[in-house]
């Protein structure tokens, strides 16, 4: 199962599996990853699962949403990815990949 592992300057870090066809991003306590930073909205990110890829879309957010240091609107993830939202990190990491490449092979404590 793809994985989304979460950084930040005041979090320890989290690994979330991706095993929801939508997982919204941001500081609102309804919100399927909860960002407690005041650098996020409170819908800040978008993440759906579909038959072609994962793809994350900025929900109009205030600081917007980058993809590996680029502003973005919309855009498909590949492995090892990092989406940033305020200050926090969230490394895509996919399944397939890790499995073809044992130098990617994330350890979850």
């Amino acid at each position: 199962m793809n994985q989304l592992i979460v950084t930040g300057r005041h979090r320890e870090r989290q690994t979330i599996a991706l095993n929801r066809a939508r997982m919204t991003i941001g500081r609102a306590q309804g919100s399927d990853l909860l960002l407690d930073t005041p650098l996020a909205s409170r819908l800040h990110a978008l993440l759906s699962v579909r038959e072609d890829g994962v793809y994350v879309s900025d929900l109009d957010s205030s600081n917007g949403t980058y993809l590996n240091g680029r502003k973005i609107d919309r855009a498909q993830l590949r492995h090892r990815d990092v989406i940033r939202v305020g200050d926090c990190d969230i490394r895509y990491v996919e399944h397939q990949a890790e499995a073809r490449d044992p130098q990617d092979v994330v350890t979850v404590r």
